[in-house]
């Protein structure tokens, strides 16, 4: 385990000395791979976040009790890591997050999963019971007492409403009030709230249109509304400086996988009033960077940090609304830092954690004297350490899931792979434990949803799920993938069923060439886009493949293409982009044929696992059924499995656990 340690390197000088990750190295027993449940089990360490002052830490813990789960705040000093921690009771809650309202009060995020009977929450629908939690929002004081919950003083509002957890505007100019969203039955739209965090005392400031899906917010008040259609996938932007009275009209865009807007994401405020941070890819550039935004103009300003090579995510603003960095992804996580002195501490960071984690600025206190930071990594789940920049001082608060030891995780490495027709591409390969001295396990190919997302250097719970069956697992970023600019995006359009899939069996060729896995015994398993990327993987390449899971994946793209029209609608952003990434339906119409698994089923030879959830709206549901008609039509061996309720992501981990569960089991009887 980690310990508490002052560095003795000067983090701007030299790399800081300290452990790879956060557990020794097992030097005795043979360690155990972790099963399905304890990687599904829910962390002990929850949350973290310093006080406004930047004097106190708050980390939300929570360990078993009477068969329930206790929840507690742990208050540590900042500035003094041999003083005692206090511990503050809160109770028998499925708590999630913590935050300080101010240097005196906390806010505690809750699940509640039974109404005062001890009913079970949730919807009735299509007769049909699906269990749904009421998320609520306490405030307290440092000793736990003086509980109040928000919204409390709205007795309508707490017997009808399920989430009345949103904060938009934590307010830290106004110690005593945050800004809340929340849905208000008797309008039929959202509303922004002034709520009090002493009283729990409500007042209405804002309210939404009938489509308003959330807001931005500067200084407390909402200068950007995002309203949505039904199924989330298409949002309009409107604008209001300060001053102004009325929502201007700006631009329709898309909603990606990740739920964010490519075109146009924004991503913090600025200090500076009217004036806001986004990700946007400027005119006739291949990378996304993030650039100023005026509310009054609507136009774009300077461009405050890109890089040459990937796309910049997000940025990271202290309470005050001053920049610390931008964030991108090359394998592992990044920033480029309006203070270049903190670029070095971040290195040493990273060499603190032994170069395999990702490490992601949490908060900061105002002088940026201390950082709180989230650590993960492949072989690291999460967890949360206080680092102070004047000391140089590394201090662990807390670990998500300690007992997913670093000796019983798959170790994952980075492929550079060249492709055959000359293009570069990276993938990822996580190694079961024990998988050394020339030892070549079985593999699983993971092609990743969207397309147009990737995945990087970190944990995954499906790879280690597989590792531990002593499976290796490739995620390969085919051309198509986001983050690495448009050009490589753009190099997937239209390419879904050879392009794409040739990158995928590069990736795989490239780890066979390498000696790291049995080329006798590969599967293939996807989600999303990568549950269609496993069906036309085992039409292409039915003698490599031995079995084959698609999770909510497409078979029919006539059919993709006309489920986008009739939700999204013809003039829609997504439905533009649903063309332009797979191809038109007249003019495109022979390739989208041979590009669909459903048509050529009779081609497969591999077993088909099909996992669908009936409440989908991003990928038809239908689509598994017409997969699972056309191979029982052609002869094929196949498995339907239906996640009743469930959607195509944010799933319970009872879903998770069936998924997972089926999914290693099936493989594991061919490979």
């Amino acid at each position: 385990m980690f310990t508490r340690r002052t560095v003795v390197a000067a983090a701007t000088a030299a790399p800081l000395a300290a452990p790879a990750i956060g557990h020794a190295e097992a030097a005795a027993a043979a360690p155990k791979p972790p099963s399905v449940d304890e990687l599904l089990k829910d962390p002990v360490v929850i949350d973290a976040d310093l006080s406004p002052d930047g004097e106190q830490v708050a980390v939300l813990r929570v360990f078993p009790k009477d068969g329930k789960t206790f929840a507690f705040v742990r208050l540590l000093k900042a500035g003094d890591a041999s003083a005692p921690a206090k511990d503050v009771p809160i109770g028998f809650f499925d708590a999630y997050l913590v935050q300080w309202a101010s240097n005196e009060r906390l806010l505690l995020w809750v699940n509640i999963t039974k109404d005062g009977q001890g009913h079970p929450t949730g919807l009735m629908v299509d007769d049909e019971f699906y269990p749904i939690p009421v998320r609520r929002l306490i405030s307290m004081d440092l000793n736990g007492a003086d509980q109040v919950i928000l919204f409390g003083q709205k007795k309508n509002m707490l017997r009808q409403a399920f989430d009345l957890a949103t904060v938009a505007d934590l307010m830290p100019d106004d110690p005593q009030h945050i800004l809340m969203q929340v849905w208000d039955e008797d309008d039929g739209a959202y509303g922004l709230y002034q709520v009090d965090v002493v009283t729990g005392g409500a007042t209405k400031v804002e309210r939404g249109s009938s489509q308003t899906d959330s807001w931005a917010t500067q200084g407390g008040r909402a200068v950007l509304r995002f309203d949505s259609n039904e199924r989330g996938t298409v949002f309009t932007v409107y604008a209001r400086a300060p001053g102004e009275t009325s929502w201007k009209f700006y631009r329709k865009f898309r909603r990606n996988e990740l739920k964010k807007l490519p075109e146009f994401d924004s991503v913090a405020a600025t200090a500076e009033p009217g004036v806001m941070l986004v990700a946007m890819r400027p005119e006739n550039a291949d990378r996304v960077a993030i650039r100023r935004f005026d509310l009054k103009s609507l136009e774009f300003g300077d461009i405050v940090a890109q890089t040459a090579d990937h796309d910049m995510e997000g940025a990271f603003i202290d309470m005050k609304e001053n920049l610390v960095g931008c964030a991108f992804v090359e394998d592992r996580r990044n920033y480029a830092f309006s203070d270049a002195e903190f670029a070095r501490h971040f290195r040493a960071l990273n060499t603190y954690f032994g170069n395999e984690c990702n490490v992601t600025l949490y908060d900061a206190s105002l002088d940026h004297s201390r950082f709180i930071v989230s650590v993960s990594g492949p072989r690291q789940p999460g967890a949360f350490f206080l680092y102070n920049r004047k000391s140089v001082q590394v201090v662990l608060l807390g670990e998500k899931q300690p007992w997913l030891s670093q000796d019983r995780l798959g170790r994952m490495e980075t492929l550079k792979v060249t492709t055959r027709d000359g293009a570069a591409i990276t993938a990822y390969l996580t190694l079961p434990i024990g998988a050394a001295g020339g030892t070549r396990p079985p593999m699983v190919v993971m092609p990743h949803g969207g397309p147009e997302i990737r995945d990087q250097f970190d944990f995954d719970i499906w790879a280690q799920a597989f590792a531990a069956q002593g499976w290796a697992v490739l995620q390969p970023n085919f051309r198509g993938s986001g983050g690495y600019g448009k050009a490589f995006a753009d190099a997937g359009r239209k390419h879904w069923g050879d392009r794409m899939q040739e990158d995928v069996e590069d990736a795989v060729a490239a780890a066979v060439a390498a000696g790291k896995v049995d080329a006798r015994r590969v599967a293939i398993c996807g989600a999303s886009y990568g549950g269609y990327s496993a069906l036309m993987e085992a039409v292409r390449r039915p003698d490599l493949y031995k079995a084959v899971v698609s999770v909510a994946g497409d078979c029919s793209l006539v059919d993709t293409l006309a489920f986008s029209r009739h939700e999204d609608g013809s003039d829609s952003p997504t439905y533009a982009y649903w063309l332009a990434s797979i191809g038109d339906p007249k003019a495109d119409e022979a390739a989208l044929k041979a590009a669909s698994p459903a048509l050529r089923a009779a081609e497969i030879r591999a077993p088909v696992l099909l996992i669908h959830g009936t409440r989908d709206k991003i990928v038809d549901p239908k689509q598994s059924k017409i997969m699972a008609k056309a191979l029982k039509e052609a002869g094929k061996p196949y498995e339907y499995v239906e996640l009743k309720g469930e959607g195509h992501r944010d799933w319970s981990n009872d879903t998770w656990k069936t998924v997972l569960e089926r999914s290693a089991g099936f493989i594991a009887r061919y490979i």
